[in-house]
Formats: C-alpha cells, sequence, structure tokens
C-alpha cells in the first residue's frame, strides 16, 4: 500500500493561509493592545487635570476666607495629597527561623 502523493503547491497554499491567520490574529491583538493602552494614558489624564481642578478649588475656597475644617463640615474632601504615598501597615518580619530553615 502506497500513500497518495501530496501535492506540494496544495501544502503551501495551506501554509499560507494559516500563517495569514495567525498574523492577523495577532496584528488584532496589538491592535487591541494599542487602543486600550491609549484609554489608559487618556484616563489617567483625564484624573490629574480633575485633581488639579480639585486642588486649585480647594485652594481658591481657602483664599476666598473658608478653613479647612469649615470646608470639610459642608461634607467635601480636601484634594490628596500629591509626593506622599498611601499608607501601609507593616508587619513585622519573623526574625526567628523557620522550622524548614532551622533543620538545614
Amino acid at each position: 500500500m502506497t500513500d497518495p502523493k501530496l501535492d506540494p503547491e496544495h501544502a503551501v497554499r495551506v501554509a499560507r493561509e494559516l500563517l495569514t491567520e495567525t498574523t492577523e490574529r495577532r496584528v488584532t491583538a496589538v491592535r487591541t493592545l494599542v487602543g486600550a493602552t491609549n484609554a489608559v494614558d487618556a484616563a489617567e489624564q483625564a484624573l490629574k487635570d480633575a485633581r488639579d481642578a480639585h486642588a486649585r478649588a480647594w485652594a481658591d475656597a481657602i483664599t476666598s476666607g473658608w478653613s479647612d475644617k469649615e470646608l470639610r463640615a459642608t461634607g467635601v474632601r480636601p484634594p490628596l495629597k500629591t509626593g506622599t504615598p498611601p499608607k501601609t501597615r507593616r508587619t513585622p518580619r519573623n526574625t526567628a527561623p523557620s522550622p524548614d530553615e532551622a533543620s538545614e
């Protein structure tokens, strides 16, 4: 029993179709990724602009005679402090070796 002969041109066409499909999926993924990256960049810029406007409005209110305490009493919150990372709780490190380390 002999195997039928393969048509090299048919194999090449199939290979090209597979490569084209794969390439198109990859290109589409990059297009989607770039769109998402641009959306994040725009959202971050909008957030920065909103925070800057909030800080200016707060400063204008203080300049017009309001105190921090009075403004807080109205229910508005002050602008976030920039350059100060949020506080996180630090857990103390365990200085005693673990049972696994002690046996080494």
